[in-house]
């Protein structure tokens, strides 16, 4: 135990309590005793943040079945702690009012002090405080999932200080975390103004304004000249094929159809640049465009040791080729080649996250592609890659894949076709270099800010600690010498708890 200023002393929760307050778990309630229509809530984990009251849940019950159970009714001011995580042992302050319309869930223990010595403020900051976390985190258990027992809990020594000492030490705290609540509060509105500046800059990027001034002092080569060499060369395969007698490729004239094209509406379009489909950009070969086999197909009965990789939703997702250990042997990866990836190939989350974008990069080992990933091979004579992948990551761009999904729970990509026949604008290749640098060069300084704003959030967390730690410690209000020390007070609680128990009560 640490030493403590003089005074202060330390107590178990259960010596804090009154007769007349609690210590208790929440009640067990299971599906079957919960209907909509009931007038009872459930408070459950997801209500409780940490130091703040979240109101997520929307479970209920009847008064009867809660009478039933004989269910603990919560109380404004009673203090809720969550006994699993994240974290373990957070704990906050029920707002609410309307005594016996709430109850709480099995894994949320209750505290009611119920008496003018402990100061709910106070205990609420302690449970919270990096000291106890520590002790928490020494007598959780469980195997999956950890947890802190009632029982374990109550073993912990609280140190408490003088009655008068709680509450100064409750308001500085309070005085303290406003500030830095206000300082978050503007390096998160900060936050959010750099995602609409960089989202601002793509969309700009993507309409020729960021080259604006460039053009007028570049003679280039129209878009129109890009396209058509392009489109020539694909004839050229396409008729070689015909010769080869191998008709895996449609003809490019379906791909790129003049008519088939609603012109993307916007104030001025420079004139050397292309409206095309999505199709266009697409290397001209079987399978450049391609969604994940059927989860059937890929079967956790199939998966070696080592081998070939099966690329997964993490992997877009995260924009890292080198997570997940799922391997296929060579007889399955001929089986699947239709979905075989290799680096410079880009893949696409196409379940739950949506639209999440990733360049495999030269090395990234052979495999296929899942059921939940599109497989994208880029034709970068026509469109270089870095610009591609800020396309897909523009929001202008994200809705148009993801307005035509469908589902509820789990959203999905309607079809590869709907990504297909999505219309792009297409710069000039020497423009489309100038583009990638102007958007980096802005975007550069937002990630410079970001991480300003990250490394600022990450010292007031640890203010927070600090000021708790403090204040646990009798270092952060003075100690006045005339206040009723702390052992005082516990025995002036279990003097009215013997009292009340020889009354009967």
């Amino acid at each position: 135990m640490n030493l403590l200023p003089n005074n202060w002393t330390y107590a178990k929760i259960n010596d804090l309590i009154s007769n007349e307050g609690i210590f208790v778990d929440g009640d067990w309630i299971e599906s079957k005793d919960q209907n909509p229509k009931g007038k009872v809530r459930l408070i459950q984990l997801a209500d409780i943040g940490d130091g703040i009251f979240r109101d997520r849940s929307n479970r209920y019950l009847t008064k009867e079945k809660s009478v039933e159970l004989g269910c603990t009714y919560l109380k404004k001011q009673d203090i809720l702690v969550a006994r699993l995580p994240e974290p373990l042992g957070r704990a906050c302050i029920f707002p609410l009012n309307n005594s016996q319309n709430y109850i709480t869930a099995v894994d949320i223990c209750v505290i009611r002090p119920e008496n003018k010595y402990v100061n709910i403020k106070y205990l609420l900051f302690l449970i919270n405080s990096p000291t106890i976390r520590i002790e928490i985190d020494k007598l959780k258990s469980g195997t999956t999932r950890k947890r802190i027992s009632r029982k374990n809990f109550a073993k912990i020594d609280l140190p408490i200080a003088p009655m008068h000492e709680q509450s100064h030490i409750a308001e500085k705290i309070e005085e303290l975390f406003s500030d830095l609540d206000k300082a978050t509060e503007d390096l998160i509105k900060t936050q959010e103004q750099l995602k609409i500046y960089r989202q601002a800059v793509l969309k700009a990027a993507f309409e020729g304004k960021l080259t604006e001034e460039w053009r007028k002092k570049h003679s280039i080569s129209s878009a129109e000249l890009l396209l058509k060499k392009i489109f020539n060369k694909r004839k050229e395969i396409y008729k070689k094929q015909q010769i080869e007698k191998q008709k895996n490729l449609k003809s490019p004239e379906k791909f790129y159809k003049k008519e088939n094209i609603t012109e993307i509406k916007l104030d001025s379009i420079p004139d050397t640049w292309k409206q095309i489909k999505l199709i266009d950009l697409i290397k001209y070969e079987e399978n450049a465009i391609k969604r994940g086999p059927f989860g059937s197909a890929i079967k956790k009965a199939y998966f070696a040791p080592k081998g070939y990789k099966v690329y997964e939703q993490k992997n877009a997702i995260n924009d890292d080729a080198t997570l997940g250990d799922y391997y296929i042997n060579e007889t399955k990866y001929k089986e699947l080649e239709g979905f075989s990836v290799k680096g410079g190939d880009f893949i696409i989350s196409c379940s739950g996250t949506i639209g999440r974008i990733s360049k495999l990069p030269k090395g990234a080992s052979g495999g296929v592609i899942n059921q939940a990933l599109l497989k994208i091979v880029l034709e970068e004579d026509l469109f270089i890659d870095k610009l591609f992948l800020y396309l897909f990551r523009a929001e202008f761009f994200q809705r148009k894949v993801l307005k035509e999904t469908r589902g509820s729970a789990m959203k999905n990509i309607a079809s590869v076709e709907d990504i297909k026949n999505i219309n792009v604008l297409l710069p000039p290749k020497e423009e489309q270099e100038q583009i990638v640098n102007e958007i980096e060069s802005r975007l550069s300084v937002c990630d410079k800010l970001e991480e300003t704003i990250q490394l600022s959030l990450k010292k007031i967390e640890y203010l927070h600690q600090s000021i708790l730690k403090k204040a646990f410690e009798g270092k952060l209000v003075p100690q006045d010498p005339n206040d009723l020390p702390a052992c005082e007070l516990l025995k002036q609680i279990k003097i009215e708890k013997d009292k009340m128990s020889k009354n009967g009560k």
